[in-house]
């Protein structure tokens, strides 16, 4: 999913985990952060204009780990937000708490 956010908007990790990829080396989503949370569970934000974890490092839920940008292909700051089990997609507004 796609969410608009102001520029500089801190991004939270969903749950515990531990970065598996902190980097802008895929150029479709520029700064992007990879989140392994086990049991193939894996956690993706993209379009970060700034990263503040880096690979290997344990993260807590809610923990500011980047923050919003216009990285990567979009115009406009935002978050991509995946989940993928198994590496298969799934999609997340089924899994994260009703706001």
């Amino acid at each position: 999913i796609n969410i608009a956010a102001a520029k500089g908007t801190p991004i939270h990790a969903a749950a515990n985990g531990v970065v598996a990829y902190a980097g802008d080396q895929i150029a479709v989503y520029g700064g992007l952060i990879l989140i392994d949370h086990g049991s193939g569970w894996v956690s993706a934000y993209g379009h970060a204009g700034q990263i503040d974890v880096r690979r290997g490092q344990a993260v807590k839920a809610g923990d500011v780990i980047g923050h919003s940008g216009a990285s990567g292909q979009v115009q406009s700051p935002q978050l991509h937000f995946q989940l993928r089990k198994n590496r298969i997609p799934v999609d997340p507004l089924k899994q994260l708490p009703a706001r």
